[in-house]
């Protein structure tokens, strides 16, 4: 089995904020605080809006994708992925979408390395 460090960095209500997960291939998983180690739906259980990201960063891994999921687990937002192994990092792109309690950073990653 392989691991890689995914991350990704969010402007909520004009605070930073940065999620990350030591995925496990062929897996999904839930993103936390680097901070507080909450979920994304912890962490903004009263609400918030996020305005901007940066990442997802993810490496050695073949990702699946970087999905924000509403309680009902239906998509809100899908984030973009940079392998940093082929790319720099990129900066700040719009978001505009409301978070709030259960939701969820999800992480799917595949089944082996490409």
């Amino acid at each position: 089995m392989s691991n890689s460090e995914v991350s990704i960095e969010l402007i909520v209500d004009g605070n930073p904020f940065v999620f990350y997960l030591d995925a496990t291939d062929g897996s999904q998983g839930s993103m936390l605080n680097l901070v507080s180690g909450q979920s994304i739906g912890d962490t903004f259980s009263d609400g918030a809006m996020i305005q901007q990201a940066r990442g997802g960063y993810v490496e050695n891994f073949a990702l699946g994708g970087i999905t924000l999921l509403d309680p009902q687990n239906n998509v809100a937002f899908t984030f973009p992925v940079t392998r940093l192994e082929n790319q720099n990092a990129n900066g700040f792109y719009p978001v505009g979408v409301k978070v709030g309690l259960n939701f969820v950073l999800a992480v799917t990653t595949a089944a082996a390395l490409p």
